[in-house]
């Protein structure tokens, strides 16, 4: 596969950035004159040039509300949210760095510009979680054209391990919304403006946040907002990545009739055990090596890989600790494997989707998807599927970056069959019934 950088980590996200194209989230010439002044393993040079085109594109939709133009002005909107959430990506080297509080919020608020001319209702609230905190939450309507007779089928979208809500909207409602679903999509513990904002961590047991957010849907958010003709009776829950992982922990819940998790994982701390010398993790693991041996040779080995440094930087800060050794006892915990060793994934009910990437750079399918599928055994054909792509123009590539409209065919196709989803023959409704 062709690569703009040398290295995997950069190549990546610089796809991550150029792969929205499809839904107004980045201009091709845009991305490419970005090229210009992005430099390998250089998070400043990534800060400063994303932070100017979020900038530029920001001034463009202003520009274009100045005149009347709403879909120029969604679409500058929509790259200028994208452009900032990127810009702050590689500071989290140093997770006191304050322009990642300020690149989230000015994304968040041009975000919110955005979606506020699309051509559908978007309502923002937040759920209560814990301590006084709260989630920030936005609800996608379908557009009326593609609504249908009945209720309507409800998503409700997680995120993972460093993406936000906002980029959320190119996972989830981009597809959704002229297909006739309604996205439920939020910022859980941990996660975009949550973690930099209210300081808040990740957790293994994602199944308590989702449960949360269902109770609030049901018990306070429905029964207030009847005239939505929201399908309490089909919900089905999405995550790409670790949401992936997180929504199969959700899937457990009898609410959620249907459950999508797209390249995620089985077990985290198998994958990091995977691309590290034997010797290493194991003699950590049976203690002949110190967790001060194990942080001063990942730290030092950090210092000359800006992934790996990274990783263990984001993790610490993520999930509220403070050194390599700490992340790695979290990791443990993130797992579908139970300390009885029980599998979690017997408990679900519901049918799912699975999806892995072969060129993946974090979560091998053979040792993710692949097990993951297999531990669904007890459901029937009908009720799963599992996709592996293969080449970047088949979802090979992690998350399905570069691959979204690909990613979104496929995924409602499921989800039509599994909630009962029928078009009808005239395409240009695109309805259901």
């Amino acid at each position: 596969m062709y690569k703009f950088f040398k290295s995997s980590f950069f190549n990546f996200e610089y796809l991550r950035v150029l792969g929205a194209a499809p839904f107004q989230a980045s201009e091709v010439s845009e991305c490419i004159e970005a090229l210009t002044y992005l430099r390998n393993d250089d998070p400043e040079s990534w800060y400063t040039t994303w932070n100017a085109f979020g900038d530029k594109a920001k001034l463009l939709g202003e520009e274009a509300l100045a005149k009347q133009d709403k879909a120029a002005a969604r679409w500058a909107f929509l790259r200028a949210a994208n452009y900032y959430r990127s810009s702050e990506f590689f500071l989290h080297i140093n997770p006191t760095d304050p322009r990642m509080l300020s690149a989230i919020e000015k994304s968040s608020k041009t975000h919110n510009r955005a979606i506020a001319l699309l051509d559908t209702e978007v309502i923002l609230f937040n759920i209560p979680y814990e301590d006084g905190i709260e989630l920030p939450t936005r609800l996608y309507m379908p557009q009326s054209s593609s609504r249908g007779l009945g209720r309507i089928p409800l998503i409700v979208q997680t995120n993972g391990f460093d993406s936000t809500g906002e980029e959320l909207y190119l996972y989830g409602p981009a597809g959704a919304i002229p297909r006739g679903y309604a996205v439920l999509s939020f910022d859980g513990p941990g996660q975009g403006l949550s973690s930099r904002r209210d300081k808040t961590i990740l957790r293994p047991d994602w199944e308590h946040v989702t449960s949360k957010v269902l109770n609030y849907l049901f018990d306070t958010f429905a029964p207030k907002n009847d005239h939505l003709e929201l399908d309490l009776n089909r919900i089905a829950i999405i995550g790409a990545s670790m949401g992936g992982y997180f929504a199969l922990r959700a899937s457990v819940d009898p609410r959620i009739k249907a459950c999508v998790s797209c390249d995620g994982f089985y077990s985290l701390f198998e994958v990091a055990r995977s691309r590290m010398p034997s010797w290493f993790i194991n003699s950590w693991l049976n203690g002949t090596m110190s967790d001060g041996m194990f942080n001063a040779i990942s730290n030092f080995l950090a210092r000359f890989n800006f992934q790996l440094n990274w990783e263990f930087k984001h993790s610490q800060w993520c999930y509220g600790v403070k050194t390599p050794a700490d992340v790695m006892r979290v990791m443990q915990t993130m797992t579908l494997k139970m300390l009885d060793g029980s599998e979690y994934l017997e408990k679900v009910q519901c049918p799912v989707m699975v999806t892995g990437a072969a060129q993946t750079i974090y979560f091998e399918p053979q040792i993710n998807a692949e097990t993951v599928f297999a531990n669904l055994e007890h459901l029937e054909k009908s009720r799963k599927l599992l996709w592996v792509g293969n080449g970047p123009s088949d979802g090979g590539i992690q998350a399905k970056i570069a691959t979204l409209g690909l990613m979104h065919q496929r995924m409602f196709e499921w989800l039509d069959q599994q909630l009962g989803v029928v078009r009808l023959a005239d395409t240009k409704k695109g309805t259901y019934q």
